[in-house]
């Protein structure tokens, strides 16, 4: 599939701010499964725009604006090429104790808590029943993904940026992001390496998926000998084609598609806007 996507973000300041620093991870991936064609990114007021590669490996652009300013303006524009990671079947087959021997140092850390997730007892009995008697990495990383999706509700405007995976687990409603960390949470508690990703997801005329009116966020699990594959738990899907990855990382801190801190008075921040497209552009 072929997309274009547009995404401007707006911040307006109660009174003018300075010293703003941001880091922006929003230039889709490029990968053996998806090829970038185009890629703009603009920012008003006006600053130079300089990049690089963090410890997982995410194209990064960060600026600088320590001039005063009333508002800042991030418009990216993009055009990408994707195809199915599932065009020639799912990656089962591999079984449980594959994971204690295959594990190198791009995976570890991907294995253990994080700023927004957290290895306990809880989640740990939750991913042995489960778990039950299977023994096949990603069947077993699928019933995950499932058991999510028909036990917690997906209920916008309930949780923040900031919500931790054990209070999604006890309220038992979210949105895609905190899915997202309650899955690597279980997924890890049984020893699957497991990371954060962010991204755009395309919902077409005939489709009916949840999180697509905004950055939308998923899963990948690693499996021994065949790689990173996604699964979407807020909608109970194999991340395939329509799912276009900008950033990963070991959970949303890592993966945040914008960040940044500013020297202003308390509350400065009046308004976010956010305008978001994903239109398919072949047919």
């Amino acid at each position: 599939m072929r997309f274009r996507i547009f995404h401007r973000t707006r911040y307006v300041y109660r009174a003018p701010v300075r010293d703003s620093y941001n880091e922006l991870r929003l230039r889709p991936v490029t990968d053996d499964k998806s090829r970038l064609e185009f890629f703009l990114l603009n920012v008003n007021p006006p600053a130079r725009l300089r990049h690089f590669r963090d410890n997982w490996l995410n194209y990064v652009h960060y600026f600088d604006l320590p001039e005063p300013h009333g508002d800042l303006t991030i418009e990216a524009q993009s055009t990408i090429n994707t195809t199915n990671p599932y065009a020639d079947g799912r990656p089962t087959g591999v079984k449980f104790a594959t994971l204690k021997t295959d594990l190198d140092d791009m995976v570890v850390p991907f294995l253990g808590g994080s700023c927004y997730v957290e290895i306990s007892p809880e989640v740990w009995r939750l991913g042995i029943d489960i778990r039950d008697d299977r023994d096949d990495v990603f069947e077993v990383a699928e019933a995950v993904m499932h058991h999510i999706f028909k036990n917690w509700a997906y209920a916008p405007n309930t949780t923040s940026v900031n919500t931790h995976m054990n209070e999604v687990l006890e309220s038992k409603k979210g949105v895609c992001q905190d899915f997202a960390h309650l899955m690597i949470g279980i997924c890890r508690s049984l020893g699957i390496p497991s990371r954060y990703v962010s991204g755009y997801l395309y919902n077409g005329p005939d489709s009916h998926l949840r999180g697509a009116q905004a950055s939308h966020a998923w899963v990948e699990v690693h499996v021994p000998g065949k790689g990173w594959y996604g699964l979407d738990p807020t909608n109970d899907t194999l991340a395939d084609e329509r799912h276009i990855k900008i950033a990963t990382g070991r959970d949303y801190n890592d993966a945040a598609p914008i960040t940044g801190h500013f020297d202003g008075p308390p509350g400065a921040t009046t308004a976010l806007q956010v305008e978001l497209e994903v239109r398919r552009t072949d047919g």
